[in-house]
């Protein structure tokens, strides 16, 4: 007689919670491992998470909704959509730079009324947008080339192109920020 055993569950432990920890554990879970999520705080959220005391709420992580397209594409592997578990506002003004009372400037909610801004406080308007420009390359090679590898091998990222890349970033951007500030 043959008795087979039970499949055995790996099991995995992710220490944090934050959005990279519970994206984590939410692709292994769907894939069908046993996932448990450790968190030193009461609450889940990482730095996206928020403190209240005394009748007062406190963000205490990112001010900013960066890499909306990695939000909407981890919801879209599983059937879902970002507006089916929260709705975003757009504010303009983005935020507020204080330098003292009275003082400050106001970052605005797009790349032309953010131009704008700084061209009235020093005269940088066309280097502003050919490094944005320049920037904005960087990001797309970076989202085709190395966030949505699997992460299995530092090999993974080593390639012709990275590598070209990354020579061509460093130096890219360390000359235009002298430009910048000269």
């Amino acid at each position: 007689m043959t008795t087979s055993l039970p499949k055995m569950t790996k099991k995995i432990i992710i220490i944090g919670s934050g959005f990279s920890s519970i994206s984590a554990a939410t692709y292994l879970a769907d894939n069908g491992y046993d996932v448990t999520i450790l968190e030193k705080n009461s609450s889940f959220g990482g730095r996206a998470r928020n403190f209240k005391a005394k009748g007062f709420t406190f963000d205490m992580g990112p001010s900013w909704y960066w890499m909306p397209d990695v939000f909407e594409k981890y919801f879209n592997d599983f059937d879902k959509s970002v507006s089916d578990y929260y709705n975003l506002k757009k504010l303009d003004p983005a935020y507020r730079v204080y330098f003292g009372k009275n003082d400050f400037i106001e970052i605005e909610d797009s790349l032309e009324k953010i131009s704008e801004t700084f061209e009235k406080i020093e005269k940088v308007h066309q280097k502003t947008y050919k490094i944005y420009d320049e920037a904005k390359n960087n990001y797309s090679v970076a989202m085709e080339k190395v966030v949505y590898k699997p992460g299995k091998s530092i090999l993974e990222l080593v390639t012709p192109g990275t590598i070209r890349r990354l020579r061509y970033f460093t130096t890219n951007i360390k000359s235009k920020l002298v430009d910048i500030l000269k």
